[in-house]
């Protein structure tokens, strides 16, 4: 069967840097989560930087951004719209783990310990390293 085609809007390549700045600014206030002990709130923002650091990406390289309701579905189009290589399904791969935290953060009674906090943090390091080396 055909996978279901992913929702995507257009977008200008110039926007890359809107994106990027928008991931820049959760990805500090994760840190700043982080040093003030809020270990839900790390993870939320981590999920949002990443997200918005993926749409930086795919702006940057293929003029795409996803508007799926499923976040799921950002990290299939990853893998079909950037070059198949194994950073590409690494990172795809990364991604997903990242998302797999939201709906935890955000709808369950689930609260998120200092030790996976810090183990989610060096996954969205990881993955901005590669965000960044892929941008100019």
């Amino acid at each position: 069967m055909t996978p279901k085609k992913i929702k995507t809007t257009q977008v200008q390549k110039s926007e890359y840097s809107d994106f990027l700045n928008k991931a820049k600014q959760f990805y500090d206030v994760m840190v700043s989560c982080l040093q003030n002990e809020e270990w839900d709130a790390v993870v939320l923002q981590g999920v949002h930087a990443s997200i918005s650091a993926t749409d930086a990406l795919l702006c940057f390289k293929v003029q795409i951004k996803s508007i799926s309701k499923n976040h799921q579905d950002v990290t299939r189009l990853l893998k079909e719209s950037m070059p198949s290589n194994a950073d590409v399904k690494k990172n795809a791969d990364r991604l997903s783990q990242i998302l797999n935290f939201k709906h935890a953060a955000e709808y369950e009674s689930k609260r998120f310990t200092e030790r996976e906090a810090y183990d989610f943090v060096k996954f969205v390091e990881r993955y901005f390293q590669w965000i960044e080396k892929e941008l100019p």
